[in-house]
Protein backbone atom coordinates (compact mmCIF):
# COMPACT_ATOMS: atom_id res chain seq x y z
CA UNK A 1 0.00 0.00 0.00
CA UNK A 2 2.32 2.47 0.91
CA UNK A 3 4.11 1.80 -2.72
CA UNK A 4 0.87 2.21 -3.87
CA UNK A 5 0.75 6.06 -2.46
CA UNK A 6 4.43 6.63 -3.27
CA UNK A 7 3.93 5.52 -6.83
CA UNK A 8 0.64 7.86 -7.75
CA UNK A 9 2.09 10.76 -5.60
CA UNK A 10 5.56 10.37 -7.63
CA UNK A 11 2.95 10.80 -10.80
CA UNK A 12 1.03 13.81 -9.64
CA UNK A 13 3.95 15.74 -8.60
CA UNK A 14 5.94 15.30 -12.23
CA UNK A 15 2.53 16.32 -13.72
CA UNK A 16 2.18 19.14 -11.48
CA UNK A 17 5.79 20.22 -12.45
CA UNK A 18 5.25 20.00 -16.32
CA UNK A 19 2.14 21.55 -15.99
CA UNK A 20 3.46 24.27 -14.36
CA UNK A 21 5.99 25.18 -17.33
CA UNK A 22 2.86 25.91 -19.24
CA UNK A 23 2.42 29.54 -16.87
CA UNK A 24 5.41 30.23 -18.92
CA UNK A 25 4.08 29.52 -22.33
CA UNK A 26 0.94 30.86 -21.80
CA UNK A 27 2.64 33.99 -20.15
CA UNK A 28 4.28 34.87 -23.18
CA UNK A 29 0.78 34.27 -25.60
CA UNK A 30 -0.59 37.14 -23.35
CA UNK A 31 2.59 39.63 -23.22
CA UNK A 32 2.59 39.10 -27.21
CA UNK A 33 -0.47 39.63 -27.68
CA UNK A 34 -1.06 42.76 -25.21
CA UNK A 35 2.08 44.03 -26.79
CA UNK A 36 0.66 43.28 -30.77
CA UNK A 37 -2.43 45.26 -29.48
CA UNK A 38 -1.60 48.33 -27.70
CA UNK A 39 2.18 49.01 -29.24
CA UNK A 40 1.83 47.98 -33.01
CA UNK A 41 -2.30 48.58 -33.22
CA UNK A 42 -2.44 44.83 -34.83
CA UNK A 43 -4.07 42.59 -32.00
CA UNK A 44 -3.90 38.75 -33.32
CA UNK A 45 -6.63 36.12 -34.09
CA UNK A 46 -5.38 33.50 -31.89
CA UNK A 47 -3.59 34.68 -29.14
CA UNK A 48 -6.46 35.03 -26.90
CA UNK A 49 -7.84 31.65 -28.08
CA UNK A 50 -4.49 29.67 -27.19
CA UNK A 51 -4.46 31.22 -24.05
CA UNK A 52 -7.92 30.28 -22.52
CA UNK A 53 -6.90 26.63 -24.18
CA UNK A 54 -3.17 27.01 -22.68
CA UNK A 55 -5.14 28.34 -18.50
CA UNK A 56 -7.53 25.39 -19.21
CA UNK A 57 -5.22 22.85 -19.39
CA UNK A 58 -3.08 23.82 -16.97
CA UNK A 59 -6.07 23.98 -14.33
CA UNK A 60 -7.27 20.50 -15.26
CA UNK A 61 -3.82 19.06 -15.18
CA UNK A 62 -2.97 20.77 -11.75
CA UNK A 63 -5.95 18.51 -9.83
CA UNK A 64 -4.15 16.11 -8.76
CA UNK A 65 -0.79 17.75 -8.14
CA UNK A 66 -3.33 20.73 -5.69
CA UNK A 67 -4.99 17.60 -3.84
CA UNK A 68 -1.38 15.94 -3.09
CA UNK A 69 -0.27 19.24 -1.30
CA UNK A 70 -3.64 19.75 -0.09
CA UNK A 71 -4.39 23.13 -1.34
CA UNK A 72 -7.70 22.47 -2.27
CA UNK A 73 -10.33 25.03 -0.11
CA UNK A 74 -11.39 22.98 3.52
CA UNK A 75 -12.39 23.95 6.15
CA UNK A 76 -10.20 23.64 9.38
CA UNK A 77 -11.42 25.11 11.90
CA UNK A 78 -13.59 21.90 13.18
CA UNK A 79 -11.46 19.14 11.31
CA UNK A 80 -8.19 20.88 13.08
CA UNK A 81 -9.70 20.15 16.55
CA UNK A 82 -10.11 16.70 16.07
CA UNK A 83 -8.28 13.62 16.65
CA UNK A 84 -6.17 12.12 14.17
CA UNK A 85 -8.28 8.85 13.93
CA UNK A 86 -11.04 10.90 13.62
CA UNK A 87 -9.95 12.91 11.64
CA UNK A 88 -9.06 10.04 8.90
CA UNK A 89 -12.39 8.21 9.35
CA UNK A 90 -14.11 11.84 8.66
CA UNK A 91 -11.78 11.97 5.07
CA UNK A 92 -12.36 7.97 4.38
CA UNK A 93 -16.20 8.90 4.65
CA UNK A 94 -16.15 11.82 2.67
CA UNK A 95 -13.88 10.10 0.07
CA UNK A 96 -16.82 7.36 -0.57
CA UNK A 97 -19.48 9.59 -0.29
CA UNK A 98 -18.60 12.64 -2.08
CA UNK A 99 -15.21 12.09 -3.79
CA UNK A 100 -15.04 9.12 -5.32
CA UNK A 101 -18.77 9.09 -7.28
CA UNK A 102 -17.88 12.71 -8.14
CA UNK A 103 -14.75 11.78 -9.71
CA UNK A 104 -16.61 8.94 -11.50
CA UNK A 105 -19.25 10.70 -12.84
CA UNK A 106 -16.67 13.42 -14.00
CA UNK A 107 -14.46 10.69 -15.83
CA UNK A 108 -17.38 9.04 -17.94
CA UNK A 109 -19.06 12.41 -18.80
CA UNK A 110 -15.63 14.40 -19.79
CA UNK A 111 -14.74 10.93 -21.65
CA UNK A 112 -18.42 11.34 -23.25
CA UNK A 113 -17.70 14.71 -23.96
CA UNK A 114 -14.21 14.12 -25.16
CA UNK A 115 -15.01 11.00 -27.53
CA UNK A 116 -17.96 13.41 -29.57
CA UNK A 117 -15.65 16.29 -29.63
CA UNK A 118 -13.01 13.96 -31.58
CA UNK A 119 -15.76 11.94 -33.53
CA UNK A 120 -16.44 15.10 -35.15
CA UNK A 121 -12.91 16.50 -35.43
CA UNK A 122 -14.56 20.04 -33.32
CA UNK A 123 -12.98 23.08 -34.02
CA UNK A 124 -13.98 26.61 -32.34
CA UNK A 125 -16.37 28.58 -33.89
CA UNK A 126 -13.85 31.56 -33.93
CA UNK A 127 -11.87 32.90 -37.22
CA UNK A 128 -8.88 31.32 -36.36
CA UNK A 129 -11.04 27.57 -35.82
CA UNK A 130 -8.06 26.06 -34.05
CA UNK A 131 -9.11 22.18 -33.06
CA UNK A 132 -10.18 21.74 -29.59
CA UNK A 133 -10.46 18.14 -29.42
CA UNK A 134 -7.09 17.52 -27.93
CA UNK A 135 -7.82 20.25 -25.20
CA UNK A 136 -10.86 18.25 -24.34
CA UNK A 137 -8.65 14.86 -23.85
CA UNK A 138 -7.55 16.75 -21.29
CA UNK A 139 -10.67 16.83 -19.45
CA UNK A 140 -11.20 12.76 -18.75
CA UNK A 141 -7.26 12.45 -17.71
CA UNK A 142 -7.25 14.77 -15.13
CA UNK A 143 -10.24 13.79 -13.63
CA UNK A 144 -8.81 10.22 -14.12
CA UNK A 145 -4.81 11.44 -11.84
CA UNK A 146 -7.56 13.37 -9.46
CA UNK A 147 -9.35 9.99 -8.55
CA UNK A 148 -6.04 8.37 -8.72
CA UNK A 149 -4.39 10.77 -5.95
CA UNK A 150 -8.27 10.56 -4.07
CA UNK A 151 -7.44 7.00 -3.81
CA UNK A 152 -3.74 7.90 -2.56
CA UNK A 153 -5.24 10.37 -0.03
CA UNK A 154 -7.78 7.79 0.99
CA UNK A 155 -4.65 5.10 1.44
CA UNK A 156 -3.54 7.86 3.95
CA UNK A 157 -6.51 8.15 5.46
CA UNK A 158 -6.65 4.24 6.49
CA UNK A 159 -2.69 4.48 7.56
CA UNK A 160 -3.82 7.81 10.07
CA UNK A 161 -6.82 5.40 11.28
CA UNK A 162 -4.54 2.72 12.13
CA UNK A 163 -2.27 5.66 13.80
CA UNK A 164 0.57 5.77 11.05
CA UNK A 165 1.37 8.48 8.77
CA UNK A 166 2.42 8.45 5.13
CA UNK A 167 3.98 11.15 3.55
Amino acid sequence: MRKIVKFIDAINEVIGKITSILVFVLLFVVVFEVVRRKVFNSPTMWAFELSYMLYAVMFLMGFGYTLKHKMHIGIDVIYSRLSKKTQGILELITFVIFFLPFTLVAIKSTWTFMLQSWQGLEHSQSPWAPPVYPFKTFMPIAFFFLLLQGISEAIKSFYKIKGEEIE
